[in-house]
């Protein structure tokens, strides 16, 4: 009799949910298209973890990085052994390790985990996007990624570390999980691939007992990575029919990623067709002490040839219901923008599960965000009547100035398209974004 682990693939892609949810018409329906959404998608596929060298920009993986190993697809049995050869080719470069995983084999990903232990690498959640897979089939960019090229890429800090793939993850010496990943645990399965003539009761007896000692196993693992063993404890009593996205203070509570202030670069990416949009992940510490961490996003969008629509999903406080007469405005420079509250607090649970949002907007020049991206910072000056200063959260300009110049050229495209197909995309944006 042969046993393997198995986790579940999650039942929609992180992009997708995120796409819904932030493309919704107005709060209740956020929430509501999600799960319209989660329900019509397609399990992905399940495509063997692959290894490849990216490199991207400089500072694209962080202070002094421009070079990453990226992973992903599924955990399977020899991924650790393939892992481990492809780390020869690394030798005594100090890379890091960027997961973009559903899941899989979890015996394996310890194995993983402790190979990446023992070489003191870091390891993240990023999805990677190398050039020449732009427009290409998903064949042909498989073959390129596995083609042994370094290629050019950009990171995505929306990418997905589900079941396996966490026990993987927390292998490194410094773990990095930005703003948009996601982390998806829940308890492990045993599978019985052969069952030899065994009845059915001897294999339940089988897969009882052999579940008992492999969690203790993983246990054990989690306290060897000097992990909080309550991760484990958590994962364990989620259904594994079911899974459980990690919040932000889950992630830093449990020793996972425990940087507090934390943002993620600016990113385009088109994730609707033929609508280019640049999005900005960051934590925002809430509550009276600011010690709730939450995820917030800000989502610029082409509003014209001289004017970029903002969208500021502002995370809540536990204790925070509305928006109240508080005022906020995007500042960078002598240039600033007003944003105005639209409807009621609602859910995004693709963001942050549990996490309620206001919705604020405005249109804004692009000399704004060209100005800020020349400097180092853009300010959310947020000011509340109640208290006597406004609160400023200053924003890191990493990534800004090629978002907007990717905006830009998009809107040159667009208007140079003929007049009746302009047309259309426009009243099809207008039929499907906030």
């Amino acid at each position: 009799m042969a046993f393997g682990m198995t986790f579940r693939f999650p039942k929609s892609t992180l992009l997708a949910a995120i796409l819904v949810a932030l493309a919704a018409l107005s709060g209740p329906a956020a929430a509501q298209s999600d799960r319209t959404g989660a329900q019509k998608s397609k399990a992905a596929p399940k495509l063997p973890m692959i290894f490849y060298f990216a490199k991207g920009e400089d500072d694209a993986c962080g202070q002094g990085c421009s070079e990453w190993i990226a992973a992903e697809g599924h955990i399977e049995a020899d991924t650790a052994q393939r892992l481990r050869t492809f780390l020869t080719r690394v030798g005594k470069r100090k890379l890091p390790i960027f997961f973009h995983s559903p899941g899989g084999n979890g015996t394996t990903s310890t194995v993983m985990g402790r190979l990446l232990r023992e070489r003191e690498m870091t390891t993240g959640v990023y999805e990677t996007i190398p050039a020449g897979c732009v427009g290409a089939s998903e064949q042909d960019c498989r073959a390129l990624k596995q083609s042994g090229q370094v290629l050019p890429s950009v990171l995505r800090s929306i990418g997905g570390c589900n079941s396996a793939c966490v026990f993987a993850l927390i292998g490194g010496k410094v773990r990095q999980v930005p703003p948009g990943a996601r982390l998806g645990v829940h308890a492990p399965k045993v599978v019985v691939l052969r069952t030899n003539g065994h009845s059915s009761k001897q294999v339940a007896s089988f897969k009882k007992t052999k579940l008992v000692e492999l969690n203790a196993q993983f246990r054990r693992y989690v306290q060897e990575m000097k992990i909080d063993v309550r991760l484990f404890d958590l994962l364990a009593k989620v259904p594994h029919e079911d899974i459980h996205y990690l919040s932000r203070d889950e992630i830093v509570r449990f020793g996972i990623d425990t940087r507090e202030s934390n943002e993620a670069r600016w990113m385009a990416t088109e994730l609707v067709p033929q609508q280019l949009w640049t999005m900005k992940f960051f934590i925002e510490g809430k509550g009276d002490d600011r010690k709730e961490l939450r995820t917030s996003v800000i989502r610029l969008e082409c509003g014209g040839a001289s004017r970029t629509k903002v969208s500021y999903f502002r995370s809540l406080g536990s204790h925070e219901t509305e928006a109240g007469k508080r005022t906020i405005k995007l500042t960078a420079g002598r240039h600033s923008a007003s944003l105005s509250v639209s409807g009621s607090a609602f859910k995004i649970d693709a963001i942050e599960n549990g996490t309620s949002y206001n919705l604020w907007h405005a249109y804004a020049s692009y000399e704004l965000f060209e100005a800020a991206a020349a400097g180092e910072a853009v300010e959310i000056v947020e000011q509340d009547p109640a208290k006597a200063t406004p609160r400023i959260t200053k924003l890191s300009t990493a990534g800004l100035s090629q978002a907007i110049a990717a905006m830009r050229r998009k809107v040159s495209t667009r208007l140079r398209l003929p007049s009746g197909i302009f047309a259309i995309s426009a009243s099809l944006s207008a039929m499907v974004l906030p």
